[in-house]
């Protein structure tokens, strides 16, 4: 038998990891171009907003609590917004194309502007602001409660936001409950407020064929933190409805993206006909420097002790938010809770879904978490 020489063994060594090499290299690329393997950033809560835009008579006189509130809202979207998106750009900037999409998780704005025309001001102006710091990659908005609060908020919203969405899915939207497709992936927004029907969601999920179903809603379907009550169809009277939503979203395996609490939590959930994972982000920033608090992590930490979290938050409806929490401890499978602001970058491929989770508007990693497998096969 002959054997070969060293460097003959070498080369071809060398050659075969090349053309593998190469291989690997063609079929991610393939993938990539399928539109299969991408990145996409979640923002929660931003809460846009400037003094101008308020008749702050009609506040006063109607909602007096809640000019403190604007005040700050106002300094945020001065001093640290700014950063937050600029860091966005740079993500995007940074990672090759492979980041395709800003998604954003309601209450863009502060609303409560006291009158239709002041509404659609901030809306305008909202857009204005995004696009100077993230000028081309898209930017797609769930509806939250800020955005509909005051008089004529919920007309300026359908006539600037729907048409911006349009825009942004280069298809028509004609209602805050949409949906469109981004390769093989379902996204869904849901609207909370208004068109809130489960069969629309069940039949948007059930007509489309998907690998991944990414369903973008306001408020949290699964409680969890101190204000436990702020879920979707958390009335008594909508307990079936809720058990309904809760089914569909097992059914499909969905990832499902929240905000409305200004906490992160990432939590699964079991139901009936499959389970689900919920990833809440917070991206209202307040401060320079943000630091994690209240971090409690696993299931034995999910239960109703995250009442105390916020113990001066509506004493007289405590014992009712225990009882929320204590309701849907039997179906936890995964908990995570957080006190800090932030955003998080969605990586997601065949293998899997996972998040990168960020402090402020830093590009320090907490930590990379993942959402998958929930995928349907």
């Amino acid at each position: 038998m002959r054997f070969f020489s060293n460097k003959t063994t070498v080369a071809i060594v060398l050659t075969c990891v090349c053309i593998i090499v190469s291989v690997l290299g063609t079929a991610h690329a393939q993938e990539s171009a399928s539109g299969s393997v991408y990145s996409f950033v979640y923002l929660g809560d931003l809460h846009f907003d400037k003094k101008s835009h308020h008749d702050l008579e009609w506040v006063k006189a109607t909602m007096p609590g809640d000019l403190r509130q604007i005040e700050e809202y106002d300094r945020n979207a001065t001093e640290f917004m700014p950063g937050l998106l600029k860091r966005v750009q740079t993500a995007i900037e940074s990672n090759n194309g492979r980041i395709k999409m800003v998604v954003q998780g309601g209450d863009l704005v502060e609303g409560l502007c006291g009158g239709r025309e002041r509404q659609e001001v901030q809306f305008r102006e909202a857009r204005v602001f995004v696009r100077q710091f993230i000028p081309r990659t898209s930017f797609l908005a769930v509806k939250g409660n800020h955005d509909i609060t005051g008089p004529g908020a919920k007309e300026a919203y359908d006539r600037i936001m729907l048409p911006w969405l349009s825009e942004e899915c280069g298809k028509k939207v004609d209602s805050a409950s949409f949906y469109f497709l981004r390769g093989p992936d379902l996204f869904v927004f849901f609207d909370a407020y208004q068109s809130n029907s489960p069969d629309w969601l069940e039949k948007t999920l059930e007509e489309h064929p998907h690998r991944y179903a990414f369903v973008v809603m306001h408020p949290p379907a699964v409680p969890y933190g101190a204000r436990s009550t702020w879920h979707l169809f958390s009335k008594a009277k909508e307990e079936a409805t809720r058990e309904r939503f809760l089914n569909i979203l097992g059914a499909n395996r969905a990832i499902l993206l929240t905000g409305h609490l200004h906490k992160y939590s990432i939590l699964g959930r079991k139901t009936s006909t499959g389970a689900f994972v919920q990833l809440s982000i917070s991206s209202v920033i307040s401060t320079p420097k943000v630091s994690v608090k209240d971090l409690r992590e696993g299931v034995k930490e999910y239960g109703d002790s995250l009442v105390d979290l916020e113990p001066e938050f509506q004493p007289a409806t405590k014992d009712e938010r225990r009882k929320s929490l204590e309701r849907e401890k039997p179906y936890i499978t995964r908990f995570e809770y957080a006190d800090f602001a932030g955003y998080a970058i969605l990586h997601v491929s065949d293998a899997r879904v996972s998040a990168d989770i960020y402090l402020g508007d830093s590009e320090k990693l907490w930590r990379t978490i993942p959402l998958a497998p929930v995928r349907n096969n």
